[in-house]
């Protein structure tokens, strides 16, 4: 019997610079969408699908973070966010993690909730060691590309895939079954190269390990990242009868 995932880990520690002004008074995830907090937001649609154990890495402004999302969740401290990446971000909550199978979200995305009910349905049809959650098609030179193979099995992922290669664009959610490859291979990446890299580059190495490393598809549902102002314009057209 495959186990159900209970927790799930959302990386929020970024400084999120090319957000500015909108983020030198306060963190990324806590821009409001529909008067709720994009944090807020992505913990009510895990609750509300039975994930039970939630932590938010923290890091830039961590307690506004903590006074807005309260005691109901778990939080761990990045104390490098101004250094490293996602990928280190990710490494600070292996302990709360303890080899258990989880979601992995950044924190900065607004997405449909069926793509969540559609990620925990594909984990219980699927033996995969990471499903990175996919939307299929053509993407801007800034998107986190994939390339994948005939089985659309992760082959690479960055930004610098020519866009012709690309299959399309990993979302920031992902869901991770080989809890123990997934932490190894980012420690020996931090060991021998450095903190300072994008998850996708440990999802990658996994790939080159001989692990796999599916691209789900988002089966056309929306979702949007919020990196720039014109991304957050976007969402708030995108996502704003939901609440109606």
């Amino acid at each position: 019997m495959i186990a159900m995932i209970r927790k799930a880990v959302i990386v929020a520690a970024g400084l999120s610079s090319r957000l500015y002004p909108l983020t030198l008074e306060q963190p990324k995830g806590l821009l409001s969408l529909n008067g709720e907090a994009l944090l807020e937001r992505s913990i009510d649609i895990l609750k509300r699908n039975g994930i039970t154990k939630i932590a938010v890495v923290v890091g830039y402004k961590k307690e506004q973070i903590i006074k807005s999302l309260g005691a109901d969740i778990d939080y761990i401290f990045n104390p490098f966010y101004r250094e490293c990446n996602n990928m280190g971000s990710l490494w600070f909550a292996s302990a709360f993690i303890d080899n258990d199978p989880f979601l992995y979200l950044h924190g900065d995305i607004v997405y449909d909730e069926s793509i969540i009910k559609n990620v925990l349905n594909s984990y219980r049809e699927t033996q995969y060691d990471i499903d990175l959650v996919t939307d299929y098609g053509p993407v801007d030179e800034e998107a986190m590309k994939v390339k994948v193979n005939s089985d659309n099995c992760l082959i690479e992922s960055n930004k610098q895939i020519v866009q012709s290669e690309s299959a399309g664009e990993w979302t920031g959610i992902a869901y991770i079954r080989n809890v123990n490859a997934l932490f190894n291979v980012i420690e020996g990446i931090m060991y021998t190269e450095g903190i300072s890299y994008y998850d996708t580059h440990a999802f990658t190495k996994m790939v080159l390990n001989g692990y796999s490393v599916h691209c789900t598809p988002t089966k056309g549902q929306p979702w949007i990242e919020i990196d720039f102002l014109s991304d957050y314009e976007k969402a708030k057209e995108m996502f704003y009868d939901e609440n109606l």
